[in-house]
């Protein structure tokens, strides 16, 4: 069953999604997802989005619970998604079409690095996947910033952008821990973004 919601909502669009479709799309994911974590995500957000199944700012909020919780983020973004879209048998179904194909690419990779790598052609790629990766961060970042920020509301938006600057210094300038900025701003959208009483 489908829903509606507006891009800079947070919201799941469709439930009961086809365990085999969960698995293809997620599948379709990992072997796209070239490029290390940035080039993945960039890859899953588009994915998702583009099918319908849950709004940009969906997707973002499950990316920040995904960066809490021990372990590989991105195979916690596969449970927690798959989980919103058809419960338990999501999860499994969408780790598993993540973690199939990424594996087998990682293993053969693994395998024929070093010969690549001494190669000067090799070593070359390698460096121009480098520069892709860093321009899939980019366009990553403008993309969820366009659909995530209210830019009909000036103050909100502000604040959002002050926030995302403020934890780019925090994470890499001072090493806070990834899982205390979320946090934080989770206090701070209480405290700032909290509904008016008597307001719409």
């Amino acid at each position: 069953m489908a829903s509606r919601a507006y891009a800079g909502e947070i919201g799941v669009l469709v439930h009961n999604v086809p365990l085999w479709k969960l698995f293809l799309a997620f599948a379709r994911i990992s072997i796209r997802g070239w490029g290390g974590g940035t080039g993945t995500i960039y890859t899953m957000h588009h994915e998702l989005v583009r099918r319908g199944w849950i709004t940009s700012a969906q997707f973002g909020l499950d990316f920040g619970l995904s960066r809490i919780v021990p372990g590989i983020n991105l195979c916690a973004l596969a449970v927690i998604v798959g989980y919103r879209l058809n419960g338990v048998w999501g999860s499994i179904a969408s780790s598993a079409g993540f973690l199939l194909p990424f594996s087998l690419v990682t293993l053969l990779l693994t395998v024929g690095f070093a010969e690549l790598t001494a190669n000067p052609f090799g070593g070359a790629a390698v460096k121009g996947a480098v520069a892709v990766t860093a321009g899939l961060t980019f366009a990553l970042a403008l993309e969820t910033a366009q659909s995530w920020l209210p830019w009909s509301e000036r103050l909100p938006a502000l604040l959002m952008a002050v926030y995302i600057a403020l934890s780019f210094i925090l994470v890499t300038f001072a090493h806070v821990n990834v899982a205390l900025v979320i946090v934080g701003g989770a206090i701070a959208g209480a405290v700032f973004f909290r509904p008016v009483e008597g307001g719409a």
